[in-house]
């Protein structure tokens, strides 16, 4: 379970490189309207997050939820610092880093392909890019759902051998 967790972790929070300039112009929409602002994510600020880890288990293909918490941090206009925390299972927690590109089409390297306000208030956030799971490559979508008291992270995983993305893993936080 413990080795697990780590290659969940490592895997659930994007690991491409964003594509960030030097530039320290402000973030703007484009003609696309799929960018988004750290300012537009900057209601995820704070430490009392709470939820949980679900995830599929490659070697029993059954799904596993374990307790997990983050706190949030803004550290600059184009990056999110994430305190990840496995109560239990303190040895695993981790820091990673969420990066916007300066001109916020893209998050961690992978496109946004879709963005949604919804009535009542939250940003849901698409990417799709190319990667690794399972040590094989592989299509990622991530879907961010973001707002004052809710905050999900879902990557879903498509192999070159499948048509239909499958969900991996899923973070859901609440405050």
């Amino acid at each position: 379970m413990k080795y697990l967790i780590v290659v969940i972790m490592t895997c659930s929070f994007l690991c491409v490189s964003a594509s960030v300039g030097s530039d320290d112009s402000a973030v703007h929409e484009t003609d696309n309207g799929m960018a988004v602002t750290m300012d537009e994510l900057r209601t995820l600020e704070g430490d009392d997050w709470e939820g949980s880890l679900s995830y599929l288990n490659y070697g029993s293909e059954k799904r596993s939820s374990i307790p997990v918490k983050v706190a949030i941090k803004v550290l600059d206009e184009n990056t999110l610092q994430y305190a990840i925390q496995y109560p239990g299972e303190e040895q695993h927690n981790a820091k990673e880093l969420l990066k916007l590109s300066r001109d916020g089409t893209h998050i961690d390297g992978y496109d946004i392909i879709g963005r949604e306000q919804t009535a009542d208030g939250m940003l849901i956030l698409t990417t799709e890019g190319k990667g690794r799971d399972d040590d094989r490559p592989a299509d990622i979508q991530v879907i961010f759902t973001v707002a004052a008291d809710r905050f999900n992270i879902r990557k879903n995983i498509r192999f070159e051998s499948s048509e239909a993305y499958f969900n991996r893993n899923e973070y859901s936080f609440k405050r």
